[in-house]
């Protein structure tokens, strides 16, 4: 029987506390890959179907076309993740709101995980039950001989020239990796997100823009360092 391939890459977004912008993360970075020639698809964990939401309001004709878009709000086995997943190059997973089964199912299937955050003590607060999660699904990952997944925390929504955005990203570097790029509150990313474009699409010369582009570039180098465990 044939072998079931994972992607080269897989990115889950996840964070317990909803409004952190994983949602924006996760579309504007599966944007990005396909506008990078991936095969890609973006699945929907989230049952309110945000991504699938934001797919329904692009038009014909849009620079996106081809990149996949699909909901999976149940928790999905690594077989039956790898069925859906196959024949892409990348797969990036808009984690729910909370924290359950489907989020640890995503924590277990993907490569890195991406944990974005908000400055202020809520998120934080948030944040302990997220790395709790992680670290079940990295008990779960070594039983099926799989290695952790890789950590990367991104401030979101921030202007890292404040002095509470400079404190949360300190903190952040003490407990994990982060990511070389803070993403700003900017009005490119609604306005997008209400066309069902990307910031790359969009505004492509604009600071959101450069903002994706050097997420994303620093996320795909994972791709060849982790060698997509593209296993059966």
């Amino acid at each position: 029987m044939a072998t079931v391939q994972r992607p080269r890459l897989t990115i889950a977004v996840v964070n317990q506390k909803g409004g952190v912008g994983k949602s924006t993360l996760a579309t504007n970075l599966g944007a990005a890959s396909h506008l990078d020639g991936k095969r890609t698809i973006l699945l929907d964990l989230d049952s309110q179907g945000s991504a699938l939401d934001w797919y329904a309001q692009r038009k014909d004709g849009s620079r996106l076309e081809g990149l996949t878009v699909a909901r999976s709000d149940k928790a999905l086995t690594l077989p039956r993740f790898r069925e859906l997943t196959s024949g892409y190059e990348i797969a990036i997973l808009d984690g729910p709101p909370r924290l359950g089964d489907v989020t640890r199912a995503a924590a277990i299937a993907c490569d890195v995980a991406l944990v974005p955050l908000r400055p202020g003590a809520f998120d934080w607060w948030a944040c302990s039950d997220t790395l709790d999660l992680l670290d079940s699904a990295d008990a779960i990952r070594a039983e099926l001989s799989r290695p952790p997944a890789r950590r990367v925390f991104i401030l979101n929504a921030a202007d890292e020239r404040t002095r509470l955005a400079r404190a949360a990203l300190e903190a952040l570097g003490q407990v994990g990796e982060l990511a070389p790029v803070t993403i700003a509150p900017r009005v490119a990313y609604a306005e997008a997100a209400t066309e069902g474009e990307a910031v790359l699409t969009l505004a492509p010369n604009s600071p959101a823009a450069d903002e994706i582009t050097r997420l994303w570039r620093a996320l795909s180098t994972y791709q060849t360092e982790t060698g997509g465990e593209a296993r059966g």
